[in-house]
């Protein structure tokens, strides 16, 4: 079944200097976003749609092949022949720590949601998940704001989700009060909290990122988590307060890094992963981010995918049951496997010896990792729970197999 998510925002050209000198990228907080969540649901039925206005000029038709190069939908992006693409630059401190100058008064992304016709409102209809920020909200006029939330409740109504960060850039408001009311407002409604605990405080006045948790879960939102530099997230997940999360190993620019985490983590609810899971993925990837300089890690050439077979017995008087377990495995064991980077899993019996086969691609770059998050995951525990008994190991697999893993001796593409 195909998942629709859509990214509402600002498209930036981004520039910064560099050994070469000056050097122009592209970013922006809701870009950054769909981006990695792109990446990250590469090859999977899962449309990533960029909803967007930009411009004619070269800078506009540029980050247009930019989407396009990230597997992005450019169907809701508009183009305003009176208008442009923003512009910023970015200055890094000795931390890594940055800076920001903007150009972007003339931003064609200031007039989404212009009307009641909006090609922005019919984006929203079509997704099943929506994502926008704080900077979304800035950006766009009142009306225009009322138009989006609107939009959004009815969406709501009718069973989609909406993830919002209060990202909060203070310059690109009216007022404080007015940045104060509009962010509670489309808290109000939203399901997945994904906010960096200094823009709330500022905002808000929270004492700690546990006052951040306790005021959003007030609000019924229960998934998410409130993001807090190098000591990570603190789940909204009253469950999973005991979570820890290994530092950064080099910080040469923190740019993107929410960004990433945000996209990291929709994807990984997309998978249908744990929650645990879900910060522990948003949480390596914006670690590594930070290490890189720019908004945008550099797209890594894709893993080579490794193919699995492996072999036991099925005990003769499980076979129907077995059989018909895995004709309708558990949503949960699916999920785990996808996120695990499982792809093309099958299972084959051999009859009457009651043999078999399985096979899996394996497309990720930790194995190790990978296969450990299945084994911790408690849905698959139990699945095994009810499978195992009804398997008959090899007493020639090696120690820690259940299923006997076997060589590959040939293989055509």
């Amino acid at each position: 079944m195909s998942f629709h998510i859509a990214c509402i925002g600002e498209p930036l050209a981004e520039m910064s200097n560099g050994p070469g000198g000056l050097k122009m990228a592209f970013g922006g907080d809701t870009l950054n976003t769909a981006i990695y969540c792109a990446r990250a649901c590469a090859g999977q039925d899962i449309t990533v749609t960029y909803v967007t206005a930009v411009g004619e000029d070269a800078a506009s038709v540029a980050a247009i092949d930019l989407m396009r190069s990230e597997e992005l939908s450019i169907e809701f992006v508009r183009r305003d022949p009176n208008r442009q693409i923003g512009i910023y630059a970015i200055q890094n401190d000795a931390n890594g720590e940055r800076r920001f100058h903007y150009w972007r008064d003339k931003s064609a992304a200031r007039q989404l949601f212009a009307n009641d016709e909006s090609d922005e409102i019919e984006a929203i209809a079509h997704a099943d998940l929506i994502y926008l920020s704080g900077i979304t909200l800035a950006i766009i006029s009142p009306p225009a704001r009322d138009r989006l939330f609107k939009a959004l409740v009815a969406r709501r109504k009718a069973g989609g989700l909406l993830a919002f960060d209060s990202n909060y850039r203070a310059m690109l408001w009216e007022d404080a009060r007015t940045a104060h009311v509009q962010t509670e407002r489309f808290w109000s409604i939203t399901n997945i909290a994904l906010p960096t605990y200094e823009d709330e405080a500022e905002i808000f006045g929270d004492a700690t990122p546990r006052d951040v948790v306790f005021r959003l879960r007030g609000m019924g939102i229960q998934k998410g988590a409130v993001k807090h530099g190098a000591k990570g997230p603190v789940p909204l997940d009253a469950s999973l307060q005991d979570l820890t999360f290994s530092q950064a190993q080099s910080v040469i620019d923190t740019t993107g890094a929410g960004d990433s985490f945000n996209g990291g983590y929709l994807a990984s609810f997309i998978h249908g992963a744990p929650e645990a899971d879900r910060l522990m993925t948003a949480h390596t990837l914006a670690a590594e981010v930070i290490g890189h300089k720019g908004a945008i890690l550099p797209r890594n050439t894709p893993p080579t995918v490794r193919r699995i077979g492996s072999i036991i017995r099925l005990r003769p008087e499980h076979a129907e049951e077995y059989i018909r377990l895995h004709a309708d495995v558990w949503d949960g064991v699916l999920a785990r496997l996808k996120a695990s980077n499982f792809r093309n899993y099958s299972i084959f019996l051999k009859r009457p010896e009651h043999l078999m086969f399985g096979y899996f691609e394996y497309s990720g770059t930790d194995f190790a990792a990978d296969t450990a998050a299945i084994a911790a995951d408690p849905v698959t525990q139990d699945w095994w729970k009810v499978c195992g008994p009804m398997q008959d190991a090899f007493e020639t697999r090696k120690e820690g197999e259940w299923w006997a893993d076997m060589e590959q001796v040939f293989f055509m593409e």
